[in-house]
């Protein structure tokens, strides 16, 4: 919850909210205030005929404020359109929060299993370390007495040197992780972790994972919001081919300042219709369209994708088990490889190598 990422995908989820909300006052009223200081270069007069006598009917200097209010009657569908795309991006935001929330969720389990498995590698370390240690002592003994060449133990030396410096650098990847689970859970802390690396004895169906994917997984999820958005767009370059009615009303707020061809108030109905632009519509139409059917194809892509991956996943698990199978019957033998060894080594009939290797196998 503390994550940047995952606060960041709600605030967008906000900000959809929002803009949805924007598109629903389409509908209402509008209401403006416009004043206006005029100042001009002379009276408006106007003359009376043949008569030398003029009516002054603007002064030089004037005011006027209107209060104007207007409200759509039929706009072609845009409105609708617009309230319908915004709500399609809010749900868009919604599968992109859920998105990633199961990637970070994946990371985590990563991470900390990541971290499990740096400690167990750690331990092994620390016995592969032992052991040169125990192999170097032998070495040390067997070379006074006699039975072993020098270089004998100097190699054993060399290979508890390098036993050590693999024991150290193991503790350092546990601190990267342990690092790693600070950053994605965005807090510090010296994490140790209560669970075990396990097992599955027995394979879940194959349909449980792959009947996941379907039109609630967020990946297709966020595909089929940007296809709805598509075929609203549609319906909006379609509206732009049909007028705009209105209601409209205004009332003058300085009166003083209105010359006798001025209302105070006026109200009425008004359309506006564009008969020609150039073709502009029918290809922003065509356009749309092209839109929804590569949101389609890319919906395919997707889904297809996905169950890819599903299958992967899947059989790399099975993979991965038969392997840790097949260790557990290799460890029998590579511990009685290591005894007899050992054995031979004491005796003098095989080389400090020999049993180094023996150790790593084990």
């Amino acid at each position: 919850k503390n994550n940047p990422a995952l606060i960041s995908a709600e605030k967008e989820i906000q900000i959809k909210e929002e803009e949805r909300k924007s598109a629903k006052g389409l509908r209402y009223p509008k209401g403006e205030i416009e004043v206006k200081q005029t100042f001009l270069d002379s009276p408006i007069d106007i003359g009376l005929g043949p008569l030398p006598i003029s009516y002054e009917v603007q002064e030089k200097q004037f005011t006027k404020g209107q209060i104007k209010v207007s409200l759509p009657i039929y706009a072609g569908g845009r409105i609708d359109s617009a309230n319908e795309v915004s709500l399609h991006r809010k749900t868009e935001a919604e599968y992109q929060r859920d998105w990633t929330y199961y990637q970070l969720v994946t990371e985590l389990a990563q991470r900390y299993y990541g971290l499990v498995l740096a400690s167990q590698n750690h331990e092994v370390q620390k016995l592969k370390t032992r052991l040169m240690k125990q192999h170097e002592d032998r070495a040390e003994k067997l070379f006074r007495e006699g039975i072993i060449a020098k270089v004998e133990l100097l190699h054993s030396q060399v290979e508890l040197s390098k036993a050590e410096e693999e024991e150290s650098s193991a503790f350092r990847e546990i601190c990267i992780i342990r690092e790693g689970l600070n950053n994605i859970l965005f807090e510090n802390g010296n994490w140790e972790p209560v669970s075990k690396l396990f097992i599955l004895q027995e394979d879940p169906p194959l349909e449980s994972f792959t009947a996941t994917v379907n039109d609630s997984h967020p990946a297709l999820g966020i595909v089929n919001a940007k296809i709805k958005q598509a075929e609203v767009g549609v319906k909006a370059e379609k509206g732009n081919n049909k007028p705009t009615i209105y209601l409209f009303g205004m009332h003058e707020i300085f009166k003083d300042d209105l010359t006798l061809l001025d209302p105070t108030w006026a109200v009425g109905v008004g359309m506006n219709y564009t008969f020609f632009d150039g073709f502009q519509t029918k290809h922003k139409v065509l356009a749309s369209k092209a839109l929804v059917e590569k949101a389609e194809i890319m919906k395919t892509k997707v889904k297809k994708d996905l169950e890819s991956l599903v299958i992967k996943r899947y059989e790399e698990m099975k993979k991965a088990r038969d392997q840790w199978l097949n260790f557990q019957k290799t460890l029998e033998l590579t511990q009685e490889n290591l005894r007899v060894r050992r054995k031979a080594f004491e005796e003098g009939v095989t080389t400090s190598l020999e049993v180094v290797d023996a150790i790593y196998q084990h």
